[in-house]
């Protein structure tokens, strides 16, 4: 079967430029699944599943942050997944169901663990009994705010007993860590000298890999936040091509009001008739929207390149101060 989820810590979701960062996201990579952590969305609404990408056929499902802190957000195609069971803490999204086609029951869990070390064994000890309650095939993802060992983290001082309490975790609930591909880590301070972290991941029990066989866990451009997306893929899927849909988002963006009212002005001159002047409108938007899109896109593509590249540097221990500011200055562009 083919499967993609998408796990990223946004950083705060609330803000325009974030959501469009996310729907790049989801129209280069078309996941079935998007876990979001640390959203600071007190409310969530459908517009902003549209605003993100989606079609209105996704469900979702979303425990709100408390003030500006926190917040989880789980969206999935229910033509892919059928959820009979959704259970949602401050911390984790469980969504239980099948894959269609398939006659085995999934857990899948959107997670934000606590990032205070003393939290940990609390946190880990309530989803080990929780996840102790059923025998399914099991996939964690998310931002555990956890590592197994110090090889996941450069810079400052480790815990050893969280590192222990993590692990004994894993091992309790019988999870596989998947080998992380395209990087080490997937949280940075941006500061000289850096504090690299492995903090987000995907765990899974035998009977999800056995039902996944070709599972693979992949580093993604971390974008604007300070915690890369990962992906974890089994096969990749064509879709086939996506018909124009007009959303409200557009209305929003700049040269878009200057688009219309050239585009009504010059059919109105022509004395169409009300389904003619729509269809002349649709397609004068639909002809601006490809170029604008495509505009951003590559302005976005060659941003996000060159904070990859220095993200690069960085890790491999090669920046220098002028990287780091650099970078800085970037992900404000961006």
């Amino acid at each position: 079967m083919n499967l993609e989820i998408i796990s990223w810590n946004i950083r705060g979701l609330g803000r325009l430029e974030k959501a469009r960062a996310v729907r790049n996201l989801i129209r280069e990579r078309k996941p079935q699944f998007l876990f979001l952590q640390e959203t600071k969305l007190v409310v969530f609404s459908k517009n902003l599943i549209r605003r993100m990408g989606f079609g209105c056929k996704y469900a979702y499902a979303n425990s709100p942050a408390e003030g500006s802190a926190g917040g989880i957000i789980c969206v999935w195609d229910p033509d892919c997944f059928v959820v009979s069971e959704t259970i949602i803490s401050k911390r984790y999204i469980i969504l239980m169901g099948k894959f269609t086609g398939s006659n085995v029951v999934c857990g899948l869990v959107n997670l934000y663990g606590p990032s205070i070390d003393s939290e940990k064994s609390s946190f880990f000890q309530e989803l080990q009994h929780v996840l102790g309650r059923y025998q399914v095939a099991w996939c964690l993802g998310g931002d555990f705010n956890a590592i197994i060992g110090p090889e996941e983290k450069v810079g400052f001082s480790w815990n050893f007993a969280a590192m222990e309490v993590f692990r004994c975790f894993i091992d309790s609930v019988e999870l596989v860590n998947l080998p992380l591909l395209g990087g080490s880590f997937t949280w940075s301070n941006n500061r000289d000298p850096p504090t690299l972290v492995r903090l987000d991941r995907f765990l899974a029990n035998m009977s999800f890999l056995e039902l996944f066989p070709n599972l693979n866990q992949l580093l993604l451009s971390k974008s604007i936040s300070d915690h890369n997306a990962i992906a974890l893929k089994n096969i990749s899927a064509f879709r086939g091509r996506r018909p124009f849909r007009f959303y409200n988002y557009l209305l929003e963006e700049e040269g878009f009001e200057d688009v219309m009212t050239d585009c009504i002005g010059k059919l109105k001159q022509r004395n169409l008739g009300f389904c003619n002047l729509m269809k002349g409108i649709k397609g004068s938007v639909k002809s601006w929207s490809s170029v604008w899109k495509k505009h951003k896109e590559f302005q976005s593509a060659v941003v996000e390149k060159q904070i990859a590249t220095l993200e690069e540097k960085i890790q491999e221990g090669r920046a220098v101060a002028s990287d780091l500011s650099e970078l800085i200055r970037l992900k404000q562009e961006l």
